[in-house]
């Protein structure tokens, strides 16, 4: 067994995570437990967690700004659902006691703030680690194997799965409520799940056709040679 201490043996990591309070990842965004497995792969340094952190991180953007858009389109409401989930200390000078957003001189600059937030914990880290995956040897087609396509897969659905069955008592593979993020309506989960499958449908178009110079395998990326 690996008795370094830096970095962490993903062991240590699955000791100490049952004694995590549970305030930490229930009723938590997705985008939570998006950071909380970026943090495991900083202690772990583990390539294969940055690879899946990739290509969900890309589900999450992507999901979160059809969100976004869907809430202006539908309603007029420009990143109100963005406003209403930062944290108490900044939402409180952007939406009132009603739980609307308001504008004055303050909360346009908390909103700017928030907009930089919201742009460096979703696309930036995506854009940080693809940086780092090209600068150590890889590619975007290493991103596509298959274990990875399926880890993203799974993990999406049993965030969806442990706060359906939280919330509503019930097992469900889409989560649709109230009880996670603060929200107006329930027609934005449509527009993210979709996006999300739209992009796993991508994703298993380029994995399944290996792209012009690789084959996906089940943990790594062959690589042919092209002869001209």
């Amino acid at each position: 067994m690996d008795t370094k201490l830096w970095p962490l043996n993903p062991i240590v990591i699955l000791s100490i995570a049952p004694l995590l309070p549970s305030q930490i990842y229930l009723n938590r965004g997705f985008t939570v437990w998006y950071h909380l497995i970026t943090i495991i792969y900083l202690l772990t340094k583990k390539e294969p967690l940055r690879r899946f952190l990739i290509m969900q991180g890309t589900s999450i953007s992507l999901g979160w700004y059809a969100a976004i858009i869907n809430d202006f389109y539908l309603h007029g409401r420009f990143a109100h659902m963005l406003y209403m989930n930062m944290p108490t200390s900044m939402k409180i000078a952007m939406v009132d006691e009603t739980g609307h957003v308001f504008y004055t001189y303050n909360s346009i600059i908390f909103m700017l703030l928030a907009h930089i937030l919201d742009t460096c914990l979703h696309p930036g880290i995506v854009f940080l680690l693809y940086k780092s995956h090209c600068k150590e040897g890889g590619n975007f087609q290493d991103v596509f194997s298959w274990n990875i396509i399926i880890a993203t897969f799974t993990v999406s659905r049993l965030w969806s799965v442990v706060h359906t069955h939280h919330n509503h008592g019930e097992i469900g593979a889409w989560y649709f409520g109230y009880d996670v993020y603060h929200l107006h309506d329930l027609d934005c989960w449509m527009p993210a799940y979709l996006m999300e499958g739209l992009r796993e449908r991508e994703v298993l178009i380029v994995g399944s056709s290996g792209g012009a110079t690789g084959v996906v395998t089940w943990d790594r990326i062959e690589r042919r040679e092209i002869v001209s």
